[in-house]
Parts: C-alpha cells; structure tokens; sequence
C-alpha cells in the first residue's frame, strides 16, 4: 500500500508539474507565435514604408526637373523681353537696324514700311506702328517654352490714338527658336490677337 501511495504521489506531481508546465508551454508557444506574425506584420509595413519612401522621393526629383524648367524658361523670358521690346521699338520707329534685323528670322521679311512674315503656313503683314505704340501701356501678357523647345510669348499692346479716335489694343504673339546667327535665339512667329 505504500507503495501505492508513492506511485500514487509521484503521478500526482506528474499531473501537478503538467498541470503547470502545460500553460507555461502554451504560453511561450503562443508568444513566439505572435512573435513571428509580429515581425512579419512589421517587415511588410517597413517593405511598404520603403515602398512609399521611393515613390516621394521620385515625385521630388519630378518636382526638382520642373523647377529647373520654370527657371530656364524664367531666365530666357528676361532675356527675350528686352530682344521683344527692342524689337517693338524697332517696329514703332519704322526703323530695323542690323541688330534688330539679326534678330529676324529667314522667315520674316522687313520690307518698306511692313514686316512681312511666313509662319505655320501662313503669309501675312505686319505694319510699321508709325511711332503710334504706347510704350507706358506695353504689357507682356504670357511666356511659354513649349515641347519643341520654341519660346512663346504675348504683348498687349496700345495704340496712341489721334484726336478724336479710340484707342486701339491687341496681342502681339511672338515665337522664338534657338538661332543659329548673331543671336542665340531668333524671332520666327509674329501673330496679332484682338
């Protein structure tokens, strides 16, 4: 009988150990589980963080190619407006010197008392401005370089009315394209807007 009693106690304290080893095992087993789904959770989010770095790091270097483009096309609008105003003035004198004229592309005639211009197809004047422009009231309206790298831009112009007339305004549409003459850039395209 003793002797089951120790057998009986031993296998009591089996039961106790497993009693509390069991939960423990369970636990642990349970921990390194969530453990693992844990660090899988995080390396996804640090692979879609890594993800989400690059792309705003590729629309910054987008970012930082258009800033470059709006200053080129900045710096050429400030040069271009002195060589338009210069022309402009040329045009209200009625008189193109060489430096004006080199300006000029093959494509614009200065003939008499008119520019005569050939541009996109079409065939028109251009009448001399018979010192008739306002200069106070010239305004550049707009400036564009466009994917075929031409440099497009708009003067509101006035006219000096005689007495009793009204005064006459419009837009002057000037295209340039890199030159290879005296300039680095030429006067190609003359149109009026109304």
């Amino acid at each position: 009988m003793i002797k089951q009693v120790e057998i009986i106690g031993e296998k009591s304290s089996v039961l106790n150990l497993c009693r509390h080893l069991i939960p423990s095992f369970l636990a642990i087993f349970i921990l390194v589980g969530c453990s693992g789904q844990e660090k899988l959770s995080l390396d996804l989010e640090n692979r879609e963080l890594k993800a989400r770095v690059n792309e705003l790091e590729m629309i910054i270097e987008g970012q930082n190619d258009q800033i470059e483009q709006y200053k080129k096309e900045y710096e050429l609008r400030n040069l271009l407006d002195i060589e338009a105003r210069r022309f402009l003035s040329a045009i209200n004198s009625g008189v193109v010197d060489e430096i004006t004229g080199d300006l000029l592309g093959e494509n614009v005639i200065v003939e008499d008392e008119k520019l005569i211009i050939t541009f996109e197809g079409k065939t028109f004047d251009l009448p001399f401005f018979k010192n008739k422009l306002d200069f106070e009231r010239v305004r550049q309206r707009f400036y564009h370089l466009d994917e075929q790298g031409r440099f497009v831009t708009g003067y509101e112009i006035c006219s000096l009315p005689d007495e009793g007339e009204e005064r006459a305004t419009g837009v002057l549409n000037f295209t340039f394209i890199k030159g290879s003459g005296r300039f680095a850039w030429e006067l190609i395209g003359i149109e009026t807007d109304r």
